[in-house]
């Protein structure tokens, strides 16, 4: 059954909460298998749930014994739930049936989503066969470690996003953003933590969108091109001055998320800019 975590249990269930996030068979993302984010982020995330109004931690309880931890998240101007971390060490499926009517009690018409490796074949299972969620991603996720990396010659011709010039990123953007949280408007909205670059050629115009999401943490969001195609020189122009960006802001890492089925060369391309494969991504998606 699920129970919340009380405040005064907290340090009796951390370490068998982290030591699941450390298995991508068992756990969920963002991913703290990747050799890069630490237990003292995952502790302090954690901890933030006891502060914080719309956060909860429910542990999944057999017999008495945890086998399972949900750490959620709801914003409620947006109508929305997602995870902070959830991992299982068995039960996963009796679990999640729990967590959804719960759900459908607490957050009725909230859209939910949830993001796991795709080597969590018992949790992937479940989001399969229950009725109401449909798969929104499955990425191959790569990571560079900037420490590993010195910066590129960059070619001209690449142009940073301001207010001013937004609607060039916008034309771009809107082709592959009806399914984004972070549609154009959103990033507009949030502008000054976004790194928004674009640059054409050959009639062809590409976007790379990117955010410092601390913890040392530089994410390019979104590589984009007007027509729809992949055009790889376009796109290393991009990715090196996201790469480069990333690198003067002191990030320590950036991952990137190719899509499995649809990006070929981009998925082939990746190894050459320094990134190594840590895994699949596969993400889901229900109106409660």
């Amino acid at each position: 059954m699920l129970t919340p975590l009380q405040e005064k249990d907290f340090d009796k269930y951390i370490d068998f909460a982290y030591a699941l996030a450390l298995i991508p068979e068992k756990t969920s993302y963002p991913a703290y298998f990747d050799g890069v984010k630490t237990k003292a982020e995952f502790v302090e995330g954690a901890r933030d749930a006891f502060s914080q109004p719309d956060e909860e931690i429910l542990l999944y309880l057999e017999n008495g014994r945890a086998e399972g931890w949900i750490h959620s998240y709801a914003t409620p101007k947006e109508r929305y739930v997602g995870q902070v971390s959830c991992s299982f060490r068995r039960g996963a499926s009796a679990a999640l049936d729990e967590y959804a009517a719960y759900l459908a009690e607490k957050y009725p018409g909230y859209d939910w989503e949830m993001s796991f490796p795709a080597a969590n074949r018992e949790v992937l299972d479940w989001l399969a066969r229950t009725p109401g969620f449909t798969p929104l991603e499955h990425s191959r996720h790569y990571q560079m470690l900037f420490d590993q990396y010195t910066p590129a010659p960059e070619e001209p011709g690449v142009e940073r996003i301001t207010e001013e010039n937004f609607e060039k990123f916008r034309r771009i953007h809107q082709t592959i953003d009806s399914n984004m949280y972070w549609n154009a408007q959103r990033i507009l909205n949030d502008l000054p933590n976004w790194d928004l670059y674009v640059a054409e050629e050959g009639g062809v115009a590409g976007e790379v969108a990117s955010v410092y999401q601390g913890g040392g943490c530089y994410h390019p969001y979104a590589i984009a091109f007007s027509d729809g195609a992949f055009h790889e020189g376009l796109c290393r122009r991009l990715m090196i001055r996201a790469m480069n960006e990333g690198k003067a802001k002191g990030a320590v890492y950036l991952p990137f998320f190719v899509d499995a089925a649809g990006e070929r060369e981009l998925d082939e391309m990746m190894p050459g800019l320094g990134f190594q494969l840590i895994g699949e991504f596969a993400a889901y998606r229900k109106k409660i």
